[in-house]
C-alpha cells in the first residue's frame, strides 16, 4: 500500500510538472512523453480540472492528426501564503502555484523571548490580506522558522536566537481557518530553490545566512531532516573551539557567531563609532573599504569558507547555494571569488562551479514557505 501511494504521488507530480512547463497540452501528449497509461493521465487530468488548475480550451488535432481535447494550465487557480519569521522582522507573501508573487510585505518587530508572537502574526496577517479579493482561492499557509520545528504537531520546538522553546503554532491555523505547514528556514529555502530553478541535482544544500545560520539539505532528491529534525543546524558547529564567542545554544565558537548577519553587524559596531543596524549601513557608508573593514571581511570570508569546505567534505554535494541578504553585497568586497579560492583549494574540493549565490537573495525561504501548501504536487 505504501509503495502504491508513493507511485501515485510520483505520477501526479510528474504530470503537474509537465503541464506547468508546457502550458497547453492534451492527454496523449502527457501519456507519450511521461510513459504513463492513458487511464492514469485521465484520472489526474480530471482531478486538476475539478481544482481549476487546468481548463479546456477546445478540440484540436494532435500531432497524430487526430481530434483531441486540449487543455491550458491555469497558475492563478490557487494561491498560498508564505510567512518568514526572524528575530527582528516578519515577512508575508501571497504566491500562485508557480511561485509568482502577487503581494508582499515586511514588518519590523522584536520577537526575542516573546511567547505571544503567534497572535501578533495572525493580527498582521489579517491586515496584510485586507483588500485581497481572492481569499477563497487560498489553500494554506507555509511558515519559515529559524530553528527546529515539528510540523506533525505544529510546534516551533527550538529557536535559540529567539530564546523561544516549544511554542504551539496551531493558533494560527485555527484563527485563519487554513492549514499551516511549518518548515525550518533553510529547508524552506532549499525547497523554494529546487522548485523555482527546476534543479536536477540529486545532492545539494542551501546555506541560509540570516540572523542565524542553517542549511537545507537534499540527498537523493529528498529533503533530509534527520530523525529529530535537527539536520542542517550548521550554525552551531564550533569553528573556534578554544576561547570562541559564547552562543545562545550553550556552546562557544559557533559558526553563526562569526558569519551570521548579526555577527557581521556587531563586528563593525565594535570597530566604528557609528550607528550600524543593518548590512546596508556597512556597505552604503563604505566601511568595507577601510583597512579595519577589509580585515573584518577577510576573517568573515575565511570562517565562511572553512564551514563550507567541511560541509562539502561530509556530504560530497553536486551544488551548494549561499542565500541571505549577504547575496546583495557579494560584489562589494569580491566575496564570491575570494570564497571560492579558499573553499576549492585542495584535492577533495576542486570544482568551483559547485558553489553559487542565490539569485533570490533572502527571499528563497519566504517563497519556499509559500510553496509548501503545494508540495504534494509541485
Amino acid at each position: 500500500m505504501g509503495y502504491q501511494k508513493k507511485e501515485k504521488i510520483k505520477n501526479k507530480n510528474k504530470i503537474f510538472k509537465y503541464i506547468s512547463l508546457n502550458k497547453i497540452f492534451n492527454k496523449q501528449d502527457i501519456s507519450e512523453n511521461l510513459n504513463l497509461s492513458f487511464p492514469t493521465v485521465t484520472k489526474y487530468i480530471e482531478e486538476f480540472l475539478e481544482q481549476n488548475i487546468i481548463e479546456e480550451i477546445g478540440i484540436k488535432n494532435s500531432k497524430h492528426n487526430r481530434p483531441s481535447i486540449t487543455y491550458k494550465f491555469n497558475p492563478n487557480s490557487l494561491y498560498s501564503i508564505g510567512i518568514k519569521l526572524e528575530v527582528n522582522r516578519v515577512s508575508f507573501i501571497i504566491i500562485n502555484i508557480l511561485g509568482e508573487t502577487l503581494r508582499k510585505n515586511e514588518i519590523h518587530n522584536n520577537f526575542y523571548n516573546n511567547p505571544n508572537f503567534a497572535k501578533y502574526i495572525v493580527q498582521q496577517l489579517k491586515i496584510f490580506l485586507q483588500g485581497f479579493e481572492e481569499q477563497d482561492k487560498l489553500i494554506g499557509i507555509g511558515i519559515s522558522l529559524p530553528g527546529i520545528v515539528d510540523d506533525t504537531f505544529k510546534k516551533f520546538e527550538i529557536g535559540t536566537n529567539f530564546q523561544i522553546f516549544s511554542q504551539d503554532m496551531k493558533f494560527i491555523e485555527e484563527e485563519m481557518k487554513l492549514p499551516i505547514f511549518l518548515m525550518n528556514e533553510a529547508n524552506a529555502a532549499i525547497f523554494g530553490e529546487y522548485i523555482l530553478n527546476n534543479f536536477t541535482y540529486k545532492n545539494l544544500a542551501f546555506i541560509s545566512i540570516d540572523t542565524g545560520i542553517g542549511a537545507g539539505i537534499v540527498l537523493n532528491n529528498k529533503i533530509y531532516e534527520g530523525d529529530n529534525f535537527k539536520a542542517g543546524e550548521i550554525g552551531h558547529i564550533s569553528i573556534v573551539p578554544d576561547g570562541g564567542r559564547e552562543c545562545t545554544c550553550g556552546n562557544s565558537g559557533c559558526f553563526e557567531r562569526y558569519c551570521s548577519n548579526t555577527a557581521l553587524i556587531n563586528d563593525f559596531k565594535e570597530n566604528f563609532d557609528l550607528e550600524i543596524h543593518t548590512l546596508n549601513d556597512i556597505f552604503f557608508n563604505n566601511l568595507h573599504t577601510t583597512p579595519i573593514g577589509e580585515e573584518i571581511l577577510k576573517k568573515y570570508t575565511k570562517y565562511l569558507a572553512q564551514a563550507i569546505q567541511t560541509f562539502l567534505l561530509i556530504f560530497d554535494l553536486n551544488k551548494v547555494i549561499i542565500g541571505g541578504e549577504i547575496c546583495f553585497y557579494k560584489d562589494y568586497f569580491n566575496l564570491e571569488e575570494n570564497l571560492k579560492n579558499l573553499v576549492f583549494n585542495n584535492l577533495f574540493c576542486k570544482d568551483k562551479n559547485i558553489l553559487e549565490f542565490s539569485k533570490y537573495g533572502e527571499s528563497s525561504n519566504l517563497i519556499g514557505a509559500g510553496l509548501a501548501p503545494f508540495r504534494n504536487w509541485s
